[in-house]
C-alpha cells in the first residue's frame, strides 16, 4: 500500500489558519457570510438576512460561530450589544491568513496562472 495523500492527513496536523478555513467552509451558510462580508465591507444582520435569504436564527448563530472563531468582528463588541445593532465585518488579517493556509494545503499559486489558461487575458 502507498502512503496517504496530504489531503487525507488527519486534522491535528493542520494549522491553525487551515483548521479555521475548513470550519468556515464546512457549512454553507458559514460560507455565504464570510463572502457576502469579504465583498459587501461591513453590514448589519438584518441586511445578511435579507440579501443571503437565510433564516434569521441561523445568520445569527453563525455570526456568534464566525466571532468565536476570529474571522468576524463585532462592533460594537460583546458585551456592549444590548440594545443596539451589531455591524459585522470580516477579520482581513485573520481572512487573509487563513485564505493563504487554504491555499498553500491545495497546492494553489495565486500569480501562476492555471493549465489551459492565457496569462494575457484577464
Amino acid at each position: 500500500m502507498g502512503s496517504v495523500p496530504k489531503y487525507a492527513l488527519p486534522e491535528e496536523n493542520w494549522s491553525e489558519d487551515l483548521l479555521l478555513a475548513q470550519r468556515v467552509i464546512s457549512t454553507p451558510a458559514r460560507l455565504a457570510i464570510v463572502g457576502y462580508l469579504y465583498t459587501q465591507g461591513p453590514t448589519l444582520r438584518a441586511t445578511l438576512i435579507k440579501q443571503l435569504s437565510l433564516d434569521s436564527s441561523l445568520v445569527g448563530r453563525n455570526l456568534d460561530q464566525l466571532e468565536d472563531l476570529g474571522i468576524l468582528i463585532g462592533d460594537p463588541p460583546r458585551g456592549e450589544r444590548v440594545g443596539r445593532s451589531t455591524r459585522w465585518e470580516v477579520n482581513t488579517d485573520r481572512y487573509n491568513r487563513m485564505a493563504k493556509a487554504l491555499y498553500d494545503f491545495l497546492g494553489i499559486d495565486l500569480l501562476k496562472p492555471l493549465p489551459g489558461q492565457d496569462p494575457r487575458e484577464g
